[in-house]
């Protein structure tokens, strides 16, 4: 026998469900939120101090003296040196020879050069206060950025200069974040 259809009363009739509204503003909204929270990076977020310069490689020759090529940046930020280290940590009073301390960059250290062919003994005081952990600070003759503006002085790095001839409170704290950012990075090929 079969059984007889069963209608709905009008009391048990389910509610119309609302479909959901579609939300295509969702994507492009979340994209661009995406892309200012870049652009405010960017914008917001100085580069590191200093010049980039390409490496001249780690070539290691047997003394001061032996002929290369020249270096790229002036001061030197790599390129051809001796196996030996200029001692870390000190303030030369003589120049210390670049084909030395490119070493002490290759092994992650800082050089701070200075160029004062009169004698700036309130500079080299300022200077001073870097010369502790892996950095070394000497007399350098001939600072020239890429442009070919002498400076008094500049931090280096393996491959990085950062050029300046003052000691403000600015610059200090530039020099400050140079070494944080480069100081221990070993540079030795392979």
């Amino acid at each position: 026998m079969a059984r007889p259809k069963r209608t709905a009363s009008p009391s048990r009739t389910a509610a119309p469900v609302a479909e959901p509204k579609k939300r295509r503003w969702v994507g492009p909204a979340v994209g661009l939120a995406l892309l200012a929270g870049v652009v405010a990076l960017v914008v917001f977020d100085p580069p590191p101090p200093g010049i980039e310069f390409p490496s001249m490689g780690n070539q290691h020759i047997a003394s001061v003296s032996d002929p290369h090529v020249p270096y790229n940046s002036s001061p030197p930020s790599s390129g051809p040196h001796v196996g030996l280290l200029a001692q870390w940590g000190i303030v030369a009073e003589e120049p210390l020879p670049p084909e030395l301390w490119v070493h002490n960059l290759e092994d992650g250290g800082i050089v701070i050069t200075y160029d004062c062919p009169d004698g700036c003994p309130e500079f080299v005081d300022g200077l001073r206060r870097f010369a502790e952990g892996r950095v070394v600070v000497t007399p350098y003759q001939g600072i020239v950025d890429p442009d070919g503006n002498p400076h008094r002085g500049a931090a280096v790095a393996w491959t990085r200069v950062y050029y300046f001839d003052e000691l403000t409170d600015d610059v200090v704290s530039e020099i400050e974040t140079f070494i944080s950012l480069y100081e221990g990075i070993d540079h030795h090929a392979g």
